[in-house]
């Protein structure tokens, strides 16, 4: 199922000119380090997003998951270059899917629509965390490279972009 950019919760990006990271390099390390921190509840897996429509070929995603939370990172060659991105946004089960456009569908999102602050809280933790596994692993693979992360570059744009 297409996730719409409308959706994101949280979005980074950044251009790498002249490197070569790899997608099981950077994917590897992020594992790693979402492993290292013990984040409860979070899982890790690879996965694919078509790059348009139904027929198009699909690029393979590095996903974390935390309950409804999840991350998807993208790491992609451009020419001689790579890109790098994350996605944030929550899912959307079975369940709620089926029941979008009844009565208990418009209840939910209305209930969903009121979070509390320890479920804010939540979110942002986890944002945060992975957010920092991702920029771990690019430093520890860029490291000698001239590669380097300015703080602006590490800022995390809120929705979609």
């Amino acid at each position: 199922m297409a996730v719409l950019v409308s959706q994101v919760l949280s979005h980074w990006n950044h251009y790498f000119p002249h490197s070569s990271m790899s997608s099981n390099q950077v994917y590897s390390k992020i594992d790693e380090l979402v492993k290292a921190y013990e984040m409860p509840g979070t899982k890790t897996e690879k996965v694919t997003h078509k790059e348009g429509g139904f027929l198009s070929a699909s690029r393979e995603y590095f996903r974390v998951k935390r309950k409804d939370l999840v991350f998807d990172v993208c790491v992609a060659p451009f020419g001689n270059s790579v890109f790098i991105s994350w996605w944030l946004y929550e899912s959307e089960g079975a369940m709620k899917a089926f029941l979008k456009f009844t009565k208990v569908g418009e209840f939910l999102n209305e209930r969903a629509a009121k979070r509390t602050f320890y479920e804010a809280d939540e979110e942002a933790v986890f944002r945060a965390c992975v957010h920092s596994c991702v920029l771990e692993a690019i430093e520890s693979l860029t490291e000698g490279t001239g590669h380097r992360l300015t703080e602006l570059d590490r800022q995390i744009k809120e929705g979609g972009m």
